[in-house]
């Protein structure tokens, strides 16, 4: 398959927020990839972009295609929110002209005979036939990404390694289930214990895991990242590439690029981009009363129940934690927020706000692009106009 097209529902888009304030739905990482990555690896082609107007010069279609005029002849229009599986890839080869397949009412995807993006919706009223399909994971809320997570890596390795054999590990390690270890090159570690008992453990290329470190599956460590000394990784975990990690980490996935160096605990908890989380800064994961959570809604601008026993915390990109933070069950932050302060942060922080319990200030964009630019740097990625776009469009939508 050349290309096909994935597009961010609305609805959907709207409920992954903070993660999805940045980034279209297709750029959120579980498992071993991101949702794009993913898809394009399944059918070996190229992916356009569907969402957001000014997520779409980064992200978007506009990287590709520069004018109203451009058309796509028959075209494969997929949902970002749904992750591929064999049966779903075996169906979507079916499909042929305004043929769609649904998962109950929602639809997964749709071949068009031509599609004239930022003019056509990516739907049709009509279809000729519609393909039903009963099993697949479908990312609706941020919580989704965390508990989802295992399932997803496993089905990962399994078509990640497939055919593929694995490097070798030099060094005074104990690996426990070599056959469900899969490590690529250049890994460097040294009196490490990985444990596949309980699932799969993938190492990309790069990867350095410090002595004393030990990991027990299903986790996935990305493209060079870094393990510091004695890092204890439980099962369902995804460190995404170029992060640095340390203390204790339960059922989690960190984005690419962000911290979590020192010892503290992190558990059901999802981090976005650049962030950056100080010595001793912990999560709580379970109330004290061990009832489910309550969690805060960007539409109704409240908190509102939800069916879930264990979360911690939910960050969208470069926001920061001071040393000695505490979160409390089920914490939302949005993006570029910098907390600090005595006692318990409020369990929601608006985007760009500095501060904790006491009252929050918010950061002026000056400052906001200084700080950005300033962390990007320290790891060689330049602070791009595209990025202090996006930046600027959430600042002024919030704060004008």
């Amino acid at each position: 398959m050349d290309s096909f097209i994935l597009y961010d529902g609305s609805t959907e888009w709207k409920n992954l927020r903070p993660i999805t304030l940045t980034r279209p739905i297709s750029e959120i990482r579980l498992g071993i990839l991101t949702i794009r990555e993913r898809w394009e690896k399944y059918f070996g082609g190229k992916a356009f972009v569907l969402t957001k107007p000014y997520l779409s010069k980064k992200y978007g279609m506009e990287k590709n295609t520069t004018t109203v005029k451009d058309v796509f002849k028959n075209i494969l229009l997929i949902n970002s929110s749904f992750i591929p599986n064999e049966e779903l890839i075996s169906i979507i080869y079916k499909l042929k002209e305004d043929e769609a397949i649904f998962f109950k009412e929602k639809m997964v995807a749709v071949r068009r005979s031509h599609y004239r993006y930022r003019i056509d919706p990516p739907y049709l009223k009509k279809y000729k036939k519609i393909y039903h399909i009963n099993q697949v994971i479908y990312i609706q809320y941020p919580w989704d990404i965390f508990i989802k997570n295992e399932i997803v890596l496993k089905q990962d390795f399994s078509f990640l390694t497939k055919g593929k054999n694995s490097f070798s590990l030099f060094g005074k390690n104990n690996l426990l289930f070599k056959e469900k270890i899969f490590l690529e090159e250049d890994i460097i570690a040294e009196n490490i214990v990985l444990n596949a008992k309980l699932g799969p453990i993938y190492l990309e290329r790069g990867v350095q895991i410090m002595e004393g470190s030990m990991i027990r599956g299903p986790v996935a460590i990305c493209k060079k990242s870094t393990l510091n000394m004695g890092t204890k990784v439980y099962g369902s975990t995804t460190i995404g590439p170029f992060c640095k990690v340390g203390g204790e980490i339960i059922n989690s996935v960190i984005f690419s690029y962000s911290n979590k160096a020192h010892d503290g605990f992190l558990g059901n908890t999802i981090l976005g981009e650049w962030c950056n989380l100080g010595a001793g800064t912990n999560i709580s994961n379970l109330r004290n009363d061990y009832s489910k959570v309550t969690v805060w809604n960007y539409e109704k601008k409240d908190f509102f129940p939800i069916e879930v026993q264990f979360f911690g915390l939910i960050m969208g990109d470069y926001s920061k934690s001071s040393v000695n933070t505490q979160f409390n069950t089920a914490t939302i932050v949005g993006i570029n927020a910098n907390i600090f302060g005595y006692g318990f942060p409020p369990r929601y922080i608006p985007s760009f706000t500095l501060g904790g319990i006491q009252e929050r200030k918010v950061i002026s964009f000056k400052k906001v692009c200084e700080t950005a630019e300033r962390m990007m740097k320290r790891r060689n990625v330049p602070f791009s106009l595209s990025d202090k776009e996006i930046l600027e469009y959430l600042y002024n939508s919030m704060y004008e």
